[in-house]
């Protein structure tokens, strides 16, 4: 999960003014806990935060949204560890961005569990390429979960920033008065993916992703993945901290940790 926050330049910022500039995968320079998130309104029509759609004329294209989130990812090229966390248990990993590739490894991985994860960023789709620790290669499942621990490669991937049917349901107000876009994405005719669709929130100020809903086929959120920290990695900012959240597991949230100094923090 590589993040670099953007600043337009003088050859961009007319189109970053018109279409507000966004960049990479998941961060954010506010962050949303679990006293002040903001709750999305449901598929199912249920009562939700408020938030107040903008003129038509002042909304950017959700898909031009997207597509400026997804090209922010090939800019970063460090490695990084940091660890998965759930409950008692963690899973110590490695990070190296490469560009539009970010493998990860994890050095304790036994038996069929991922020894390494590789994900490939193209311009149309996610690229998934796993190596389980005892070398028995078997088809790649994006909704399968790693180590059992509430997060499937396809979050990892965060394959719905790819799905071309996006609309803009309007503005919210998020911790730290973030403004940010609401955007809901409906998965593709013949697409394989336990979600039906996911509401994404993105920051109007920075173009950073702080936050995602997932809901099932019956109308439930099952997955929820929020931003909760920042670092300074280099002359780019990444990911500190994620929390995800499976509400209908009744389990413990599952952190994403990734090592580094300077981290921008919310209370937990």
């Amino acid at each position: 999960m590589a993040i670099k926050l953007n600043t337009p330049t003088d050859s961009n910022s007319a189109r970053a003014a018109r279409r507000i500039f966004l960049a990479i995968l998941v961060a954010a320079s506010c962050h949303v806990g679990p006293a002040g998130a903001a709750e999305p309104q449901s598929p199912k029509g249920g009562q939700g935060t408020q938030s107040s759609a903008p003129a038509a004329a002042e909304q950017p294209d959700a898909a031009v949204i997207l597509a400026d989130v997804r090209a922010g990812q090939a800019v970063l090229h460090q490695s990084l560890s940091g660890r998965l966390r759930m409950g008692a248990r963690t899973i110590p990993y490695r990070m190296i961005m490469d560009g539009p590739s970010v493998r990860f490894e994890f050095p304790n991985a036994a038996g069929s569990e991922p020894k390494s994860v590789n994900l490939k960023f193209g311009e149309k789709d996610v690229g998934l390429q796993v190596q389980p620790a005892d070398g028995k290669a078997k088809p790649p499942v994006f909704e399968e979960e790693l180590f059992g621990m509430g997060v499937t490669y396809e979050d990892l991937a965060m394959r719905f920033l790819y799905w071309p049917k996006a609309a803009i349901e309007g503005e919210e107000r998020m911790m730290l008065m973030s403004k940010c876009w609401k955007i809901r994405v409906q998965r593709p005719a013949g697409s394989r993916s336990i979600y039906r669709e996911v509401l994404v929130w993105v920051s109007q100020s920075n173009g950073a992703f702080l936050k995602s809903e997932a809901y099932g086929d019956d109308g439930a959120v099952v997955r929820r993945m929020t931003v909760r920290s920042l670092q300074s990695v280099g002359q780019g900012t990444t990911l500190k901290q994620l929390r995800v959240e499976s509400p209908g597991r009744n389990a413990s949230p599952t952190y994403l940790d990734v090592d580094g100094e300077n981290a921008a923090q919310s209370p937990r």
